[in-house]
């Protein structure tokens, strides 16, 4: 028969084994992502292969006024850092007045530490926007990596990684997991759809993401959460 003891021995034992999981795919998104960034500032020719290939199959045919453009256009609106930075901190607050200070201000410092870090990247790589951009949807500053995915993965890839990490059931964690991560990325498919970024733009703001959220979230099992 267990004992709450052997019990609570267990759940350590699996946050451990969750914690050294997560650490090292954040390690893996940001080797990833240094790839991905050299690849760019060296004009490498795998990079405008996969920009060639992707582009060619997501705005083939080219964007047109329509129902779908106007979805676009609508759902790219709730991956700007404009909207996530001041969400991420309304739902700081609220688990400020919960009690629950060390998981606001976490939660908060992952996403504002991220834009800081992809707005340093941009100005290091410094890479063009594309020809296109501009058909439909105007954008400015660099191109290199999309902060419109890095925003969308920081914020909702956090969302979807506590909710792993709550006790509601399964099924829910499943499906909301799901739909979180497919949210992210239609909103690189948007940004590239728009023609404001090149598919390896929109790779790099994920990466740097999620090296971001598993790196973050590793911390957060590691040393905040309590069992």
């Amino acid at each position: 028969m267990a004992t709450p003891y052997k019990g609570s021995v267990g759940v350590r034992n699996g946050q451990k084994l969750a914690v050294k999981l997560l650490w090292f795919w954040g390690a893996i998104f940001f080797v990833l992502l240094g790839l991905d960034a050299s690849g760019v500032i060296q004009k490498q020719e795998w990079v405008q292969s996969v920009d060639r290939f992707f582009i060619g199959l997501i705005r083939t045919p080219e964007p047109t006024q329509g129902i779908w453009l106007k979805f676009v256009l609508l759902s790219t609106w709730f991956a700007q850092s404009k909207l996530t930075t001041p969400a991420a901190l309304l739902i700081a607050l609220w688990w400020v007045f919960k009690k629950r200070t060390a998981l606001g201000v976490w939660f908060f410092s992952t996403v504002l530490v991220g834009e800081v870090a992809l707005k340093t990247l941009k100005h290091l790589v410094q890479r063009p926007r594309p020809a296109t951009n501009g058909e439909l949807y105007l954008a400015h500053g660099f191109s290199f990596p999309s902060g419109h995915a890095l925003a969308a993965t920081l914020f909702y890839g956090l969302l979807a990684f506590l909710l792993c990490t709550s006790r509601v059931n399964v099924g829910a964690k499943v499906g909301g997991f799901v739909f979180l991560f497919f949210w992210i990325f239609l909103m690189m498919y948007d940004r590239v759809y728009l023609g404001v970024h090149y598919p390896t733009d929109v790779l790099g703001g994920f990466l740097m993401g999620m090296g971001c959220v598993c790196c973050s979230m590793g911390f957060y099992l590691g040393y905040l959460k309590r069992t």
